[in-house]
């Protein structure tokens, strides 16, 4: 097998593209920009000024594995104008969505003439780059697709959006701006191959999408073992909600559970470590809830060394990583079935319906209040993201792919 390898972004610092090129299976990796070759490093190395420097900074934290560096391909010159028209558009979110389906669309056209060399696969995240995924599979290259994130998400978002009216405003009509471009950035259900983080993801790939379960595999994620380290000091009711605040993440049933906890005296204090928009942060029933902002990857190492519990009631996740860090650092996790997390439900933390914030709150206090649990479940933690980590991530993935292509009669 050899493979060409798609994505936008540097999702999980490269790991696809470098565990495949470690195994001897890289043929190519394309994707639009890094920060540490060709014209790129020129403007990442401008972090130190002021005019440039967040940008700059944001593109140098990009680096390539070293190992993938002489079969990566970037393309610069359309990230440059992509970045252009979105600045352009800010403040306009449909015409933001479909400058970014324009964008990946682009990206798909120049990989697809850049060619295929001698690649037999091709892996493709999600719906990105659709003109190479479309090339790859009209060549006969057999095609993986990892479904990162639930393909119901859109569905589930609309029906939340009508019931919690004002959260979160402007939102495009996601279908509506994708008309008319080859990278939907929705399903990849042609694909003949789905890596799914979880099992959340493959139920409603195969329930809701008809895909089939035996062309199915499910990787978990991992963490970084250096967060294995991070000292366990937990602060007594200090609750963390670590990711965008929004309503997929269920910030809103975050926010009542507060209520709950408060209204019944458990004294807890609630930091929201993530972006979030005024529409959110002004809400009446956010009150209670403390807001950080985006916090820097350096930084949120010191918010989970003295959380005592982090929550997350997602109603649509892949498999959410800020649980697999949590756990690293010995924090139970209170979570819903649809975060896809790896939490064992009782051992290292607490499963709870979602939508429901009677069940998280109850989750929350039964955890404060019991410091003995607390202390067993970090300890059960720590150990259960032992064997999540990024390189037992990489092995669980060759095997997925060996076991489908290589194995088969």
């Amino acid at each position: 097998m050899k493979f060409i390898v798609a994505q936008v972004g540097a999702r999980r610092s490269y790991a696809v593209p470098a565990i495949l090129q470690e195994a001897g299976m890289l043929e190519r990796f394309y994707t639009d920009i890094a920060g540490d070759i060709g014209l790129s490093a020129v403007f990442s190395a401008a972090a130190v000024l002021p005019l440039v420097g967040k940008s700059a900074r944001r593109l140098a934290a990009r680096r390539l594995p070293f190992n993938i560096r002489a079969k990566t391909t970037t393309f610069p010159g359309i990230s440059l104008v992509h970045a252009l028209r979105e600045a352009m558009v800010a403040r306009d979110p449909a015409a933001a969505c479909r400058e970014g389906v324009r964008f990946s669309d682009a990206l798909g056209r120049a990989m697809a003439r850049r060619g295929f060399g001698s690649a037999t696969h091709m892996y493709s995240m999600l719906g990105e780059c659709g003109p190479l995924f479309a090339e790859g599979k009209r060549r006969g290259l057999v095609t993986v697709s990892e479904i990162y994130i639930p393909l119901s998400t859109e569905r589930i978002l609309t029906e939340e959006r009508k019931k919690f009216l004002g959260w979160e405003e402007n939102v495009p009509d996601y279908a509506a701006v994708c008309r008319g471009f080859e990278s939907s950035g929705g399903p990849r259900a042609d694909a003949d191959f789905a890596i799914c983080p979880s099992e959340w993801v493959r139920d409603d790939l195969v329930r809701n999408f008809g895909f089939p379960s035996e062309h199915t595999a499910i990787v978990p994620y991992g963490v970084n073992p250096e967060m294995l380290s991070v000292s366990d000091e937990p602060v007594r009711g200090r609750i963390l909600f670590a990711g965008t605040a929004d309503l997929r993440k269920g910030i809103h049933y975050f926010a009542a559970a507060a209520e709950k906890l408060l209204v019944r005296r458990v004294r807890c204090e609630f930091r929201v470590a993530g972006n979030v928009e005024r529409s959110v942060a002004n809400q009446e029933q956010c009150r209670h809830l403390k807001f950080l902002g985006r916090v820097p990857r350096v930084k949120i190492t010191g918010e989970f060394a003295v959380a005592d519990v982090l929550v997350l009631p997602s109603l649509a996740e892949g498999s959410a990583e800020t649980t697999y860090e949590a756990l690293a650092c010995g924090v139970p996790v209170v979570t819903t079935p649809e975060a896809g997390s790896v939490v064992r439900d009782g051992i290292d933390g607490r499963i709870v319906p979602s939508r429901d914030p009677e069940a998280l709150a109850n989750a929350i206090a039964e955890i404060v209040e019991d410091r003995q649990k607390r202390e067993r479940m970090s300890r059960a933690a720590r150990d259960r993201a032992h064997d999540y980590t990024w390189e037992r991530y990489g092995e669980r993935l060759l095997a997925a792919l060996r076991q489908k292509f290589e194995d088969r009669p």
